[in-house]
């Protein structure tokens, strides 16, 4: 049982940067932490669905949606140490730069604008969500952001080798659990097309990183897999937003 609540704690830790509460910060990664990833995802996408019922509960459709959105956007960044946030605030500064010689806006120039701005899509888009009924699907949200992550661990580092190294077999029973646990989703969510295509994004978009990370045309240190990482959940947030608005 130790050596299980060991495990569960490295593979949180590895996947969110904080340790559990209570326990101590592990020094290892364990092999089998791509099959820990999806429970993960699932855990926490229960705890946010959970949140914003219960805030619905206590303050209404409206407000209670409005509310709950910026609540759970803000505990997801507090949650994983807003790694995230800061690598997509910075990814989008090197995406739009200023021309040579151009004064730098005050506003634009600095990545905590468009941290700010990422961070107001993820609140709308949840509170949208929630106001159209559809609470149950941020935990479909997580569960394919840690998806992603595990396969994301996967791509190929600076150095050559594997992210986060784990044995073949581990990341096979790793995708297994995703899927499983996804399958599980669309047959209780009765919204097979809106949930696969969720899952085909995540998977897509990792598949592609990968390949890009192996021909070296993508240098995937741990920001870019933070950020990637982040990425993907606020699109399957606003794929979640165009699902049950259908």
């Amino acid at each position: 049982m130790n050596s299980t609540i060991e495990t569960i704690s490295a593979a949180w830790t590895l996947a969110t940067g904080r340790p559990l509460p209570f326990l101590p910060e592990p020094k290892d990664i364990p092999e089998d932490f791509p099959v820990y990833y999806p429970l993960i995802g699932l855990a926490a996408g229960l705890a946010c669905s959970l949140t914003a019922w219960i805030v619905v509960w206590l303050f209404g459709a409206f407000a209670g949606s409005m509310f709950s959105g910026v609540l759970i956007a803000l505990l997801l960044e507090i949650l994983t140490g807003w790694r995230g946030f800061n690598g997509a605030a910075l990814f989008a500064v090197r995406l739009f730069p200023k021309p040579d010689g151009a004064t730098p806006d005050k506003f634009t120039a600095q990545p905590m604008f468009f941290g700010a701005v990422f961070f107001a899509v993820r609140a709308i888009m949840i509170a949208a969500a929630v106001q159209a009924g559809g609470a149950c699907w941020l935990t479909a949200v997580l569960l394919c952001a840690y998806f992603a992550r595990e396969e994301l661990s996967a791509a190929t580092s600076p150095n050559g080798g594997e992210l986060i190294k784990a044995p073949d077999r581990e990341r096979r029973k790793g995708a297994v659990a995703g899927c499983v646990l996804m399958l599980l989703f669309i047959l209780v969510s009765r919204r097979i097309w809106g949930a696969a295509g969720m899952f085909l994004l995540t998977w897509l978009a990792s598949w592609y990183l990968i390949k890009r990370s192996e021909n070296g045309t993508l240098d995937f240190d741990r920001r870019a897999f933070d950020t990637a990482a982040y990425l993907i959940e606020t699109a399957l947030l606003v794929l979640t937003v165009i699902c049950v608005h259908r």
